[in-house]
């Protein structure tokens, strides 16, 4: 067993050694922009202490600490700049923002995403509100009731988020029976997709969740490195994965309360790739929050979700993944890379976030 060890001195030290090597990753990876060239990169903070806050018309950012020794980041922005960020994603992060701040980004047209530390979306501020096209959102209203136009609207979504799932099992999942035998099972449901005449919105769901599972029964063939287990201990489960569902909430299958590493990666690309979704609504007209399929309802305490962005983003789940797919078989993770929160959910470093949020950037 992995799990018992009374002796924490080595995590302690080992947390900002991973810190900075996934920090030196980020920032080594940073494109360079022309002069001339419009910024097209999000602005990502994490960490304690960071600030947002506006001096003599220009925005000051601060970014914030996640280790010890570490030096903190201080950014300003002119007005009109051709180097003010595309938008502001903050990961796991806790400071202050002031009104100014928001307003000037505003006026200034960049979205503000707020994460939090367990992958889960928590709020979006953006020029755009909630300024829906009326046709639009006359359409969304009539859709959501109306099963056939569920259907309709449903249908492309799923086989674009099959042939995906297909594309990212053949070029980023090692060879094994499951995989063989999802690239078997998968293609035949798009063919079912395409010919099948479907009446009812469970018999797609039900496809859907059949692909899935084949899907995700592939990932038991990744690779999983680890670096000194018994001086960095982890919990015998996360030596392989096995599952996208968490173990740890009173024998429901939920995946928001990730309690495998693997699974917390995925929660967090899911969520960056929904925020892009949002804004990609907003942009084009609809309302984020009026979901076709998705309900706003998450179950559970917390604000509603932004059901319509749900929906779109469907077809983007599996080309996301290739991210998580990618940095897992390329790296080496240690112990200090991941936390075990009270109830058994796990919490990733905030610089390994970091890069993730870079990666997942240049993936959509």
């Amino acid at each position: 067993m992995n799990k018992l060890d009374l002796n924490t001195d080595n995590i302690s030290h080992e947390w900002p050694n991973r810190c900075n090597y996934w920090l030196d990753k980020y920032q080594s990876f940073l494109p360079i922009r022309k002069r001339r060239e419009r910024e097209n990169q999000p602005l990502i903070l994490t960490g304690h202490g960071l600030s947002l806050k506006v001096d003599k018309a220009r925005l000051i950012v601060k970014d914030g600490n996640t280790h010890y020794p570490n030096k903190n980041r201080e950014l300003s922005y002119f007005k009109g700049e051709l180097d003010r960020p595309k938008r502001i994603i903050i990961l796991d992060g806790h400071g202050t923002i002031t009104l100014d701040a928001l307003d000037w980004l505003t006026e200034q047209n960049i979205p503000l995403i707020r994460i939090k530390w367990n992958g889960q979306f928590f709020s979006l501020i953006t020029s755009g509100g909630l300024s829906a096209d009326p046709e639009k959102f006359e359409w969304q209203l009539a859709a959501r009731k109306d099963e056939a136009k569920q259907i309709s609207f449903a249908l492309p979504l799923m086989i674009d988020k099959l042939n995906n799932a297909v594309e990212t099992l053949e070029s980023h999942l090692p060879t094994s029976k499951a995989r063989d035998s999802a690239l078997r099972k998968i293609p035949a449901f798009v063919e079912q997709l395409k010919t099948g005449t479907h009446s009812q919105l469970k018999e797609l769901t039900s496809i859907e969740a059949q692909a899935a599972s084949a899907y995700f029964r592939a990932w038991q063939s990744i690779d999983l490195k680890w670096k000194s287990t018994k001086q960095y201990p982890i919990p015998d489960d996360w030596l392989v994965f096995k599952s996208r569902t968490s173990l740890f909430r009173e024998g429901k299958a939920e995946n928001v309360f990730a309690t495998h590493p693997v699974n917390a990666m995925l929660n967090y690309v899911y969520t960056m790739l929904l925020g892009q979704m949002q804004l990609q609504a907003i942009a084009t007209g609809f309302d984020p929050m009026l979901g076709i399929i998705h309900t706003r309802s998450r179950g559970r305490t917390g604000p509603p979700r932004p059901s319509f962005a749900l929906d779109i983003m469907e077809p983007m789940r599996p080309v996301v993944d290739r991210v998580v797919l990618k940095l897992v078989q390329e790296e080496t993770f240690t112990g200090a890379d991941f936390d075990i929160q009270s109830d058994g959910v796990c919490r990733l470093n905030p610089e390994l976030v970091r890069r993730l949020a870079q990666l997942i950037n240049w993936s959509i």
